[in-house]
């Protein structure tokens, strides 16, 4: 199965040498995982302090749903591959070459064009960012596992519904 690679960081290696990183425009895989990064960030970008997608480590949650389930890596390459086409067809050239509004008009163009290319990218990208728990404390969330109680209810008020019951009837008995 064909993965969307994380690309190492030179690290140590045997004897305390480091070893080069492979150049990043030497690897399709490096290409690709580009074209995902900015393309999530296009469709989630960093704004009112929320961070962008891929700031939330979205590229490598993907690339690990991908290496788990073979369907999601053919889906999310095909969005990808239709997206880089529109691309180079449009823009003559690579995505991750154009400036913001090039970006957008590329995916709404891929949104119009090729809905359902589109909606798998959006799709997964939405995903890759709500699962991360950094987002779920931005956004106040909190998870409630399923074998446990939840979160209590306040008491309702019931003055809220105080005008709404001096209204008339807006429909009609039948």
């Amino acid at each position: 199965m064909v993965r969307i690679p994380a690309v190492e960081a030179p690290g140590p290696g045997k004897g305390g040498a480091t070893q080069p990183a492979p150049s990043p425009a030497a690897t399709p895989e490096t290409q690709q995982r580009d074209l995902l990064r900015n393309a999530m960030d296009e469709i989630i970008p960093a704004g009112d302090g929320m961070p962008a997608a891929s700031e939330v480590d979205g590229v490598d949650y993907l690339e690990k749903l991908c290496d788990r389930d073979a369907k999601v890596a053919k889906e999310l390459r095909g969005s990808l591959s239709a997206l880089d086409e529109l691309t180079q067809k449009q823009f003559q050239g690579a995505f991750v070459g154009l400036s913001h509004e090039q970006r957008v008009q590329a995916l709404t163009a891929l949104e119009k064009q090729q809905a359902d290319a589109f909606k798998t990218l959006r799709d997964y990208v939405y995903e890759a960012y709500y699962e991360q728990p950094q987002v779920w404390k931005l956004i106040d969330y909190h998870l409630y596992p399923t074998n446990e109680g939840g979160p209590t209810l306040k008491p309702f008020n019931e003055e809220i519904l105080a005008e709404v019951r001096k209204k008339p009837k807006f429909y009609r008995e039948v």
